[in-house]
């Protein structure tokens, strides 16, 4: 459902995006969004596996669900622990972004949605990155 707002712009009435951040010990998963996506999906940037809440999910469910759909990989949603929340790139909502910390390094079999992945340490963040998304990785591997 879309509401107009004073300034004339039209809003979902539930702009949500979440995402999980995976750690395993001093690196953090990132996927290469496909460079022929809509701008607003940020093509050709590194990220988290990420997608839109759907109006009935909880946002942590939603950022669990993502990283499945987006990478093949099961995380149990207990250990999911929330990370940072931040606007979204499009401006048209907030991202919220968790982390995990796997006790093992997982491989993601990656969607269509992605062209690379890797596990990045702080002194090897890829680029393009959004400043939230590499503050992310940081605040991620932070002790």
């Amino acid at each position: 459902m879309m509401d107009e707002i004073d300034d004339n712009r039209v809003m979902d009435k539930y702009p949500a995006y979440s995402g999980v951040m995976i750690r395993f010990e001093n690196k953090v998963l990132l996927c290469k969004r496909r460079p022929d996506m809509d701008e607003k999906y940020l093509p050709g940037y590194w990220s988290v596996p990420a997608g839109y809440v759907e109006q009935s999910e909880d946002i942590k469910t939603c950022a669990v669900r993502e990283t499945k759909e987006e990478t093949g990989i099961d995380i149990p949603q207990s250990e999911t622990k929330f990370l940072a929340a931040y606007p979204s790139a499009d401006g048209a909502g907030v991202f919220y972004d968790y982390l995990y910390t796997s006790p093992t390094e997982v491989e993601p079999v990656i969607d269509q949605e992605h062209t690379e992945w890797g596990y990045f340490g702080i002194d090897e963040i890829p680029t393009p990155i959004t400043k939230e998304m590499k503050n992310d990785v940081m605040l991620a591997l932070s002790d």
